[in-house]
């Protein structure tokens, strides 16, 4: 943990030294020595060792000398000096006048010795962990201003761009760099939760690989990524040497993890081209759709030459999607849309994504417009994710979207179909139908606009909805489903009570045991008694 150098002119000394004492005890696990003063100052440049501990008196430069040497380079080393009676009093106004932290009288012995050495031993464990928490202080601040330099890029604010790049830097006048934009998704199977954090940590450490990638470790090695997370979705820029080479080939080599995408924009040399090459970078994204067999992108290397006008919706496919609302037909609209999709992949090899958004946001009109002309309550059919567009993100492949907008239209065609009918209302259909995706991700956080993307709802309007059907708001719905579920898994000895706090979604136990107290009247243990366990 800790590295020692020993600097001493006498071998017997020297030797005796690394051997005296249990040094990995005290957390020594490097020695070093050196047997004069010379030597030691260089060997001490080069290792930048924890604790050093030195004769005074030695050939070339005594140990006084070294000691003033190295103060400045090593701040954070301990000086340890060796002296016997002749030099006491000369250690003694050493500690005095500072830099040293205490010295060994010789003839050593052994536990007033071994005293000092635990002294030297706690303070350089306390002067360690409170650099890891300086360190650590410092990272979260460069990480909460990166996070905002690259937002006002997004929202083009070269101004606050410029002002963290003079405070991280202290400005660029003198190291000419360039900036490498990146944007980043994470797109995992269906009903996979994570946390914020957990994703800001991963999107840093994959920008940080597909740099060394790139650039090869040198220049990764020197550069600083600033990074911005928002949902999952993540902008990074790397600042990097001017003169660093992109290997592009070793970049496409690499292997992502698992449901990751990456995007590399064109590099530029000037903070002013930033927002728009982020904006590209994230546009490149895109080409997932047309290219399913990629997960890592690079600007200039993955398009033809694009063809002009727009992409359109054929009349009779229009006709067909109408059809197939009106007369509620699932099956015909899912095979309408996978064909769809496989045109719409086809187009996008040479077209723009800007073009195929608004092919697909042709399509969604399709259905919009039905549900104005039958009447049809636009909450409780869109959601904020279609009418933004912005349900392409939540998609690693058309088919994925396609089958998601199908999915969309089969549930406006049964609200017209329950509108034109004697049947049950869709609002109280739905209900039924959340229960069951609730309980399919039981253990997982299942937030209200999740909910409301799944199910095609407006999230406010279907609030409003389990209030007025149910009377009740949604967080006592998913809460009783949970400890009803709960109720189930308690009756079955072979799981422990802290197994079904986890099995139901709850992270903290003490919650738990109180929501199910306030929903049951009695604890989780107490209503596992009652079953004989």
């Amino acid at each position: 943990m800790f590295t020692l150098l020993i600097v001493e002119d006498e071998p017997l000394i020297r030797t005796g030294l690394q051997h005296y004492f249990d040094w990995q005890a005290l957390g020594v696990t490097r020695i070093l020595d050196a047997d004069n003063g010379g030597i030691g100052l260089q060997t001490a440049l080069r290792e930048r060792p924890d604790l050093i501990i030195t004769d005074i008196r030695m050939p070339e430069m005594d140990g006084l000398q070294m000691l003033e040497k190295l103060r400045p380079a090593l701040p954070d080393t301990l000086f340890i000096i060796l002296t016997g009676f002749n030099d006491f009093d000369y250690a003694q106004r050493a500690i005095r006048l500072g830099g040293v932290h205490d010295f060994l009288l010789k003839p050593l012995e052994y536990e007033e010795s071994l005293a000092t050495l635990m002294k030297a031993m706690c303070t350089l464990n306390t002067q360690r962990q409170a650099r890891v928490e300086r360190e650590q202080l410092v990272r979260q601040a460069n990480a909460a201003l990166g996070h905002s330099m690259v937002k006002a890029l997004l929202d083009d604010e070269i101004a606050v761009w410029d002002a963290g790049l003079l405070e991280l830097f202290g400005g660029l006048d003198e190291r000419p760099v360039q900036f490498q934009p990146f944007a980043l998704t994470w797109l995992p199977p269906d009903g996979v939760s994570f946390s914020r954090k957990w994703f800001r940590e991963e999107a840093a450490k994959l920008t940080e690989a597909v740099m060394v990638a790139l650039f090869g470790a040198g220049p990764a090695a020197n550069c600083r990524i600033l990074l911005y997370a928002d949902g999952r979705k993540a902008y990074a820029v790397a600042v990097l040497e001017a003169e660093a080479q992109m290997h592009s080939d070793a970049a496409r080599a690499m292997a992502l993890p698992a449901g990751w995408f990456v995007a590399c924009g064109q590099p530029v040399a000037n903070a002013a081209s930033l927002p728009q090459a982020l904006h590209d970078a994230d546009s490149l994204l895109y080409r997932r759709f047309s290219l399913p067999e990629r997960r890592l992108f690079l600007a200039g290397s993955e398009q033809s030459a694009v063809p002009s006008g727009r992409l359109l919706l054929a009349d009779e496919d229009r006709q067909r999607l109408l059809e197939a609302i009106q007369s509620e037909q699932p099956d015909g609209l899912q095979a309408l849309m996978q064909r769809l999709a496989q045109e719409l992949r086809d187009q996008l090899v040479q077209a723009t994504m800007d073009q195929g958004f608004a092919y697909v946001q042709e399509i969604i009109a399709v259905a919009i417009r039905f549900a104005h002309l039958h009447g049809i309550p636009v909450e409780g059919i869109y959601s904020e994710k279609l009418l933004k567009l912005t349900c392409v993100d939540d998609f690693a492949t058309l088919d994925g979207l396609f089958d998601w907008l199908a999915a969309w239209m089969v549930h406006v065609s049964a609200v017209y179909q329950a509108n034109n009918s004697s049947a049950q209302p869709i609002d109280t259909q739905i209900f039924e139908h959340i229960e069951a995706y609730i309980k399919a991700h039981i253990d997982q956080d299942i937030t209200l606009q999740m909910v409301a993307d799944r199910f095609f709802y407006n999230p406010s309007y279907l609030s409003r909805i389990f209030k007025r059907r149910l009377n009740k708001n949604y967080m006592r719905f998913v809460t009783e489903i949970r400890i009803g579920y709960a109720m189930e898994c308690l009756k079955q000895p072979d799981y422990l009570v802290t197994d079904v706090c986890t099995m139901c979604g709850y992270k903290s136990y003490k919650h738990f045991v109180k929501t199910f107290r306030a929903i049951t009247g009695t604890t989780p243990t107490d209503y596992r008694k009652k079953w004989g366990w």
